[in-house]
């Protein structure tokens, strides 16, 4: 059988477009032609110009058969990790400076050919520098030519399995001058073909090739012989370049670890508005789980004032408060928080999450060192990291330890801060202490009221009522989102604390301000709390209900504020005991880490004012109904 080597090079305006190697049978050559002319004319550097042709015969004796190089693919997040990685295998060949080697290859381009580097010397051994080295005559075997477009994988490979089998050649380097292909690869015998993703960005021209050679093992001129003139067919290629792996795959595997684990989390929805009767995935339910502790969101007056707001003031504000987005409605709920909480001023955020971030990012600095609960609420433990800030936690709710670790660390910048209400256990922190030790040692103070306001206190109005009215932070960061039935974040201050944030919170800052609605119903729930403090004392008269029941079926349960935390520990029968609740219209979610810590999954109860009697004496059995069927 006749076989017949055809090479096509092709240029516009004498710079290079593109080439090709094949080695065919006689029938095939007319078909290659036409595909390797439309080739030429349809490629991303241009149209060419000039297209160039050579067909030679060869002995088919004469014609070397290699087996293709093994194929893997390392995949990377940056072009910066590609190289590392590239690095890190030529390591594995021992050779003695392979951050040169690489460098090497970045600064290849535009030679039209390869570098043919020596480890032995140090030395490029290319004869013409210009041109490099041309790697000819070379096809897969079998291939034919039934498709003008170009296999960048399978071209590769067929050239990698030629160079690696070279005497002498220790690797090959590759990144492609194609703009639009971004995988390069590192070919050796021992790595087999190794893909490297992303060498380059999309649109970037530059690309260049290195041998890797060694004279001690090979002669030179026979080596660049081997390369330009002995014929190759390499056999066994794939068809196609393996698949990357799918980048959604690690995600995939951790949610089913999740769900192996019971830590699994998904979401119900609320197909009503939510009060203390609500329907929940289409099915009537009782919440015993909702934040929003004095039914407010539901309250036909917040609604009143919410729906008032959008039709005067429209549905968005329209950009960030510093720009557009100030309106007299922030302002006026802004002075409502600051008398509500007893401080000059008050500055509102978007979140409860978004306020703690932009506060303590803003109050600390990698200077500062912040002392922080280690029950704390993960928008506090997120706004430390942020800060940079040296953080510092404290044993809970422990004042001793709190002072021990002051004094161990000390500072020039300090910032105490901690939950009021700690929203998994529902204990109260240890103002009086808390604040002493921050007057003492001259460090800003600083408490979270998302589920104090509204629940703690003689009239709702949060920790330093319920102390007495004796001690206050420097400052007070709360939410609307829960008693107050809105949404949003705000903090209570100084008012020279309130303008430094304005100008350093930047969660503050770049965030487009709050909906007309929700500050007219924040608002109209302050005035509400305000003119009916009984519907404070009817929550803590419900939680003072609510654990007698518990304990007279034999459930321990108290707790000083809303939250009631019945620690059920192991994670999939917390499930089940909310499953089976739920099964029977209450709402009672587990909590399980990494919300909680490992083996202290619960049932996290939160309790409205207008929750009655008769519907908390009978939830009280249900949960000891569905402890007892998942024991």
């Amino acid at each position: 059988m006749s076989l017949y080597s055809v090479k096509m090079r092709a240029s516009k305006n004498a710079h290079h477009v593109s080439g090709a190697e094949r080695i065919l049978n006689q029938e095939d050559l007319p078909q290659a032609v036409s595909c390797l002319t439309q080739r030429a004319l349809h490629h991303s550097l241009g149209t060419a110009d000039f297209i160039n042709f050579k067909v030679e015969a060869l002995a088919e004796a004469e014609v070397k058969h290699l087996p293709a190089l093994p194929v893997s693919t390392r995949p990377c997040t940056t072009i910066a990790e590609s190289f590392a990685l590239m690095t890190s295998l030529l390591k594995e060949l021992n050779l003695a400076e392979p951050v040169k080697l690489v460098e090497l290859l970045r600064s290849t381009h535009p030679m039209r050919g390869a570098i043919l580097y020596d480890v032995a010397t140090n030395k490029q051994l290319e004869p013409d520098p210009e041109r490099g080295i041309r790697v000819t005559y070379m096809d897969a075997a079998g291939a034919g030519c039934s498709s003008s477009g170009k296999n960048h994988f399978r071209e590769a490979l067929v050239l990698a399995t030629k160079v690696v089998n070279t005497p002498g050649m220790l690797a090959e380097l590759c990144m492609s001058d194609d703009p639009d292909y971004v995988t390069g690869y590192l070919a050796s015998l021992k790595h087999g073909y190794t893909r490297l993703t992303p060498l380059k960005s999309v649109g970037d021209p530059h690309g260049g090739r290195v041998f890797i050679f060694d004279s001690r093992l090979g002669d030179p001129a026979q080596a660049i012989h081997f390369l330009e003139k002995e014929p190759v067919l390499v056999d066994g290629l794939p068809i196609e370049a393996p698949a990357l792996p799918d980048p959604e795959a690690p995600f995939a595997e951790a949610l089913a670890q999740l769900k192996q684990k019971s830590l699994y989390r998904s979401m119900r929805t609320m197909t009503s508005e939510q009060a203390r009767h609500s329907t929940v995935n289409t099915k009537p339910m009782l919440l015993m789980s909702s934040n929003s502790y004095l039914d407010l969101t539901a309250d036909p007056r917040v609604k009143a004032a919410a729906v008032e707001a959008a039709q005067a003031w429209g549905a968005g504000s329209g950009g960030s408060r510093l720009t557009t987005g100030n309106t007299l409605l922030a302002e006026q709920l802004e002075n409502k928080l600051a008398q509500l909480k007893g401080k000059e001023a008050a500055l509102l955020f978007n979140t409860g999450y978004m306020a703690n971030l932009g506060i303590i990012s803003a109050l600390a600095d990698k200077e500062s060192v912040i002392f922080s609960d280690e029950l704390n609420h993960a928008s506090i433990i997120d706004g430390c990291r942020l800060s940079r800030a040296r953080l510092v936690v404290y044993k809970h709710n422990d004042m001793q330890d709190l002072e021990a670790k002051i004094k161990q660390t000390p500072c020039s910048k300090g910032l105490i801060v901690s939950d009021a209400v700690f929203s998994m256990d529902g204990d109260i922190l240890n103002l009086p202490d808390f604040v002493a030790l921050g007057e003492k040692y001259h460090l800003l103070t600083m408490v979270d009221e998302a589920h104090a306001t509204g629940v703690i206190g003689a009239t709702g109005k949060g920790i330093v009522e319920h102390y007495g009215n004796k001690y206050a932070p420097n400052l007070i960061m709360g939410t609307l989102s829960k008693a107050l039935g809105s949404e949003g974040g705000f903090v209570c201050a100084s008012r020279v604390l309130r303008e430094y944030l304005i100008n350093k919170a930047r969660s503050f800052i770049f965030s487009t301000a709050q909906c007309p609605a929700a500050l007219a119903a924040a608002h109209k729930a302050i005035e509400i709390i305000e003119a009916e403090p009984e519907r404070v004392r009817a929550l803590q008269q419900n939680v003072l209900y609510f654990c007698s029941c518990l304990k007279e079926l034999g459930i321990e349960a108290s707790s000083p504020t809303a939250i009631i935390p019945l620690v059920v520990g192991d994670e999939a029968r917390a499930l089940a005991v909310a499953k089976e609740l739920e099964e029977k219209g209450v709402l009672i979610p587990a909590i399980r880490y990494p919300t909680v810590p490992k083996g202290t999954a619960r049932l996290r109860i939160a309790l409205m004012a207008t929750h009655t009697q008769a519907e908390l004496k009978h939830t009280a059995e249900l949960i000891k109904q569905a402890l007892e069927h998942h024991q």
